[in-house]
């Protein structure tokens, strides 16, 4: 159960980021709908390596340490994204420009 609660999380900001990034960076930084369309699908490109990545690295953490290893290299991953995610709504216009 604890997989597939931290699945939840992970897609559920994957989704809701998918959504709401193409607005974000036209309100944001002022850029056309149709860039900011184009940065934003970015984020997208970027899941596919990082799915297969972390599979990866899961498989790895899960044959050395057990199933903790996989669990916590799933939470750091997790605490990384939420990290990340906080960092890139701080970001100001000022580093756009």
């Amino acid at each position: 159960w604890l997989l597939a609660l931290q699945y939840g999380c992970c897609f559920g900001v994957e989704l809701t980021v998918n959504n709401m990034l193409a607005s974000y960076f036209s309100e944001r930084f002022g850029v056309d709908l149709i860039t900011a369309g184009a940065i934003a699908s970015l984020f997208g490109l970027a899941n596919l390596f990082s799915r297969a990545v972390g599979g990866r690295v899961s498989d790895q953490m899960n044959g050395a340490y057990g199933f903790r290893g996989r669990l916590g290299c799933q939470a750091g991953c997790l605490l990384f994204e939420g990290i990340t995610l906080l960092i890139i709504s701080r970001v100001s216009d000022s580093i756009a420009t």
